[in-house]
């Protein structure tokens, strides 16, 4: 009678563990979805924002376009920065050392199964 019992309570684990890859993957995804649609108004917001308020600096200051000009583009820039980071998946300086200490992980292990083996 125990023997049918862990047979079912087996394989309810087996379907437990199916599903939640599945929902994880499925989480995943829509958070990627929802982090470059996130990224693609903060490309068109930036340089938008920026531009205002070097419209709004010219007009204080009766200069010409020069404000709006250099802030906007450098708003284009953020944009670009910030879409190169999401890229990279470095988003703060924590993300690059770990980044580095990755890399620097990946180099020693293969070096030490080099010398291993020879």
């Amino acid at each position: 009678m125990t023997e049918p019992i862990k047979n079912i309570q087996d394989r309810l684990e087996d379907l437990k563990k199916e599903l939640g890859r599945d929902s994880e993957s499925k989480k995943s995804e829509d958070h990627q979805e929802k982090s470059d649609l996130g990224r693609a108004y903060e490309l068109i917001a930036t340089p938008i924002v920026c531009g205002g308020i070097g419209i709004g600096i010219d007009y204080l200051a009766g200069t010409g376009p020069f404000f709006f000009i250099t802030l906007a583009f450098l708003g284009v820039l953020a944009g670009f920065w910030a879409i190169y980071k999401s890229s990279q998946n470095i988003a703060t300086p924590l993300d690059s050392k770990r980044l580095q200490d990755d890399q620097k992980q990946a180099k020693q292990s293969a070096n030490f199964e080099e010398n291993g083996t020879n």
